[in-house]
Order: structure tokens, then C-alpha cells, then sequence
């Protein structure tokens, strides 16, 4: 019982944050660091994250994929790591649509609203996943939970300034609302509708795979000068705790 109350207010305090995340994202300001230095810093964290954390984390759902589909150990692990590879192609053609509107966007605004709304979409469907995925998460201390709320909420605060910088009136007059709603309502419907467990894993390891993409994508090609030492700094001090801990 005591354990049933818990995990969920866990994961509710963690949907919340991200929440507030994207709440605050339109107010935060680079004074110490430069944009570059940022996202190379940011980058280096989720790219930790992912392989001492969230890789190891698919794995172990194995031995469960293995029951539940009469699987071999191999075809087993084809399977978990076959759904991180269609987050990373599903996300990559997002982000080629992306790419191919800002071509559009000196269009009409009908042009402009209906691929603002494509990618609020997509990024809704994001986060709502990602609170899903919270409602049966099992963070075993409240440190766990704190590097997941850092590793995924910068994630999302990237998204923001993409997001925003290519519809910005449109992102905050609409998209902001739904992604700060868009993990909640994830986190809650995922109390409600029991899915076993064998299949979070599976969502996860998809999860994880439009990480490494964002990561790739908007973090890494920004090491130059500096960003190489932000990377790096990144890299490094969240491998340790993720080790340590």
C-alpha cells in the first residue's frame, strides 16, 4: 500500500516539473554561458544519461520480452533495440519536416498554422508518452528521480527554443499550454489504463531513441570552441553521478 502511494506522487512531482519546464522556458536567459556552450553542455548530459541510464534500463527488459513473445535472448534484444531504432528513424523524419517548413514558412500563414500545428503534434505526442511512461516508473531514491527530471527537462527546454524560434507566436499562444498539459495528462491516463509491463519497456527503449536523435541533432553539432569543454563538462560530471549513484 505504502508502495502504491508513493511511485505515482513521484512520477506527479516529476510530470509537474516538466511541466514548469516549459512554463519557464520563454523566461530563461543565458548570462554566464552562450547558447552554444548551453546545448553542447545539455548534450553531453543526455547522451550520458541515455548510455549509463536508459540503455541499461531497456535491457533489463529482456528476460520479459523474452516470456511474453517466446522470444530467444537474441531475437529478444533485437526487439528492444529494433523499437529504439524506430524512435530514432520516426523522430529523424519529424525532424526532416521541420527542416523542409522553414522553406515554407515565408508562405501564407494558413501555410505557416497548419505545420505549426504538424509539429505541435508531434512534440505533444512526445511528452505525452514521456508521462505515460512516468505513471509506472519505479524511481528506487528521490536522487534517481531528480537526474531523470534534469536529463529529460532540459531535453524538453531545448525543444521550447526550437519550437519557438520558428513559430513564436503561434508557440506561445498555443503550443506552450499543450505541452505543459501534455505530460500530465500522459502521467494520469497512464493510472487508469494498465499496460503490462513488457510494453513500457518497449516504449521506453523508443523513448530513448528519439533522445539520442534530439541530442544528436541539436546538441552535438554545436561543438565548436567552447562547446567542445561545455560537451565534455557535460559528459563527464552526469557519467559520474549516473555511476556513482
Amino acid at each position: 500500500m505504502k508502495e502504491g502511494i508513493i511511485v505515482p506522487l513521484t512520477g506527479l512531482i516529476v510530470a509537474l516539473g516538466f511541466s514548469f519546464i516549459h512554463l519557464s522556458s520563454k523566461h530563461f536567459k543565458l548570462r554566464l554561458f552562450s547558447v552554444n556552450q548551453f546545448t553542447s553542455f545539455v548534450g553531453g548530459i543526455s547522451l550520458a544519461y541515455v548510455f549509463f541510464h536508459l540503455l541499461p534500463t531497456v535491457q533489463s527488459y529482456e528476460h520479459e520480452v523474452m516470456e511474453t513473445f517466446h522470444l530467444s535472448s537474441q531475437n529478444a534484444s533485437h526487439l528492444i533495440f529494433g523499437s529504439m531504432l524506430m524512435g530514432i528513424v520516426v523522430f529523424y523524419f519529424l525532424e526532416l519536416g521541420l527542416k523542409s517548413s522553414r522553406i515554407k514558412l515565408i508562405k501564407t500563414n494558413a501555410h505557416t498554422s497548419g505545420i505549426f500545428w504538424a509539429h505541435i503534434g508531434s512534440y505533444f505526442l512526445y511528452n505525452f508518452i514521456v508521462g505515460l511512461l512516468l505513471s509506472h516508473h519505479l524511481f528506487e531514491t528521490s536522487v534517481t528521480a531528480l537526474l531523470y527530471l534534469v536529463a529529460i527537462g532540459i531535453h524538453f527546454l531545448t525543444n521550447d527554443w526550437v519550437l519557438r524560434h520558428h513559430f513564436e507566436s503561434l508557440y506561445d499562444r498555443y503550443g506552450l499550454n499543450l505541452l505543459v498539459i501534455s505530460v500530465l495528462l500522459g502521467w494520469g491516463i497512464g493510472l487508469v489504463i494498465m499496460i503490462p509491463h513488457t510494453y513500457i519497456g518497449l516504449i521506453e527503449a523508443f523513448v530513448a531513441g528519439g533522445l539520442v536523435l534530439n541530442a544528436l541533432k541539436d546538441e552535438l553539432p554545436a561543438c565548436r570552441g567552447n562547446g567542445l569543454t561545455s560537451f565534455m563538462t557535460g559528459l563527464v560530471l552526469y557519467s559520474g553521478l549516473l555511476i556513482l549513484l
